[in-house]
């Protein structure tokens, strides 16, 4: 574990964030959390390993792929460093699976704050905010994003701000049953970055939070992301935690 969160803790944010951004399809193997979308995002379509409630990893592995293979997609896992069983990330390396994009998981503790008359608060996601977030995603993901989005369970809201009334940046939070809200899909459009919309939008999103009952906001990051983890050192976000994935073309098998 990282800078003053426990594993309790950090295993509770492991799970926020999961229930946060979920899959269109759940099955569970052996106490890990499968997640079927039929492919775009990757946690949407990895697997979960938290916990491992079998004898034979690389017999629950068959499994798995068997799944992944069946919806015609990658088998992607997620591994961090409370993964289970603890050398899962060996084992996966050593059956050819490929490392990619490591994340960081980053979070601070929330304080009551005034919230931001600047920024628009919705229940769903508007036309202009699905713009906003959708703008720089790849195909496959801008056309499985509305799916995931009708699945982020609530209480949730979906933050827009305007910069000189053209909508900019966008955000989404997700309260946690334990207080813990995550941060999801903060956006800024070509053209609009350094006009001070991701600070107003955290502003607002950590004040909603917070009176929603939150005590930690916690969040995950591209790892080579520079500009967006200066950001959130700069709003008191520590390194909580980090992830990556392995993936394997199941479905040619190569």
């Amino acid at each position: 574990m990282k800078q003053g969160f426990d594993y309790t803790q950090v295993l509770a944010m492991e799970r926020a964030a999961a229930r946060a951004w979920p899959a269109l399809r759940h099955d569970a193997v052996e106490g890990w959390s499968v997640r079927l979308s039929g492919g775009g995002s990757r946690r949407a379509n990895s697997v979960l390993p938290l916990a491992f409630l079998g004898l034979d990893p690389n017999q629950a592995i068959d499994r798995v792929e068997a799944l992944y293979r069946e919806q015609k997609t990658r088998c992607y896992f997620q591994i961090s460093a409370i993964s289970r069983p603890c050398d899962l990330d060996q084992r996966l390396e050593a059956r050819g699976y490929l490392y990619e994009e490591p994340c960081l998981l980053m979070a601070k503790t929330l304080s009551p704050s005034k919230q931001s008359d600047k920024v628009e608060v919705t229940a769903e996601p508007s036309a202009a905010w699905m713009n906003v977030y959708t703008e720089l995603l790849e195909p496959v993901r801008k056309d499985a994003a509305p799916g995931v989005l009708s699945f982020v369970p609530s209480p949730r809201a979906f933050f827009l701000y305007r910069h000189q009334g053209r909508p900019t940046t966008s955000a989404l939070a997700v309260l946690s049953p334990d207080g813990i809200a995550v941060i999801e899909c903060i956006a800024t459009i070509t053209g609009a970055r350094r006009t001070g919309g991701a600070q107003v939008i955290m502003d607002a999103l950590e004040a909603w939070s917070s009176a929603q009952g939150a005590n930690i906001a916690a969040l995950q990051v591209v790892a080579d992301n520079d500009a967006a983890r200066s950001l959130y050192e700069k709003r008191g976000y520590t390194v909580a935690g980090g992830y990556h994935y392995r993936f394997k073309d199941v479905v040619s098998g190569k």
